[in-house]
């Protein structure tokens, strides 16, 4: 493992811990993360492995280089700074995650993400639990957006770390005064755990990762602290388990 590597983990690690305390300090809810660590830990590790093993397999170099030779701009657009063409890639990838999000919830597609709606307790780890189908699925959109703008692997891996703490962000079990306001421009954990109320009335909504802009865009945005506390998610027994994390 390089020096960057390691240095990028940390980094995540310590976002991670400043998130957790902040957790325990301005809690949106009382919960108790203890309660579900150990079965969190065990699915997410289980579901990670496997999205490793497959992307390992599927997502080889010539598979990208095929979905490149179709989106990729290449020429100038390497004149461009590596900056830029990371942000433009990120916004792509991000309209992409929205629209794939919102198929996810169409009965057809259901199950390849009800897992991730299994959450009862939501805080920032719990946002990890996903099944194999669904980490694969989302991340397309994202890979296509980086091979549109010939985003390098420093800048890859800048995002895929940007990702990584986006999602401890939005899943926070955080009380911030200023949530609604910034919910008018990017997720933020309030606007997102609405997303996982089971009321149907609010349920269809607050589908972005990154940018709330496509949800205002498509009229699926919603701003309501009246929905904070209400009842999310299911429990699941372990026989249960096997075949959603799968995401069949």
């Amino acid at each position: 493992m390089s020096l960057n590597l390691i240095i990028y983990a940390i980094f995540v690690l310590l976002i991670a811990l400043t998130i957790h305390f902040l957790e325990n300090k301005y809690p949106l809810e009382n919960i108790k993360r203890i309660s579900t660590i150990k079965f969190d830990f065990i699915v997410i590790t289980t579901s990670t492995l496997l999205v490793f093993f497959i992307m390992d397999h599927l997502l080889n170099e010539k598979i990208v280089s095929f979905i490149h030779s179709f989106v990729g701009l290449g020429g100038n657009i390497n004149s461009w700074p590596p900056w830029m063409r990371l942000v433009l890639a990120l916004v792509v990838g991000d309209f992409g995650y929205y629209l794939v999000h919102r198929m996810m919830h169409l009965p057809f597609f259901w199950n390849t993400h009800r897992f991730h709606h299994s959450i009862v307790k939501i805080y920032w780890f719990s946002g990890l639990r996903t099944s194999f189908l669904n980490s694969l699925i989302i991340r397309i959109p994202y890979l296509v957006g980086f091979q549109i703008f010939e985003v390098g692997y420093k800048e890859l891996l800048i995002a895929s770390i940007l990702l990584i703490i986006v999602n401890f962000w939005i899943h926070a079990n955080l009380k911030l005064r200023v949530d609604n306001f910034l919910s008018y421009f990017i997720i933020t954990p309030r606007f997102h755990r609405l997303h996982h109320v089971n009321d149907e009335q609010v349920a269809g909504n607050n589908f972005g990762n990154i940018f709330s802009i496509w949800d205002h865009l498509f009229g699926t945005a919603i701003i309501d602290e009246s929905w904070d506390k209400s009842e999310k998610g299911e429990m699941l027994e372990w026989r249960e388990v096997y075949r959603q994390i799968i995401g069949f």
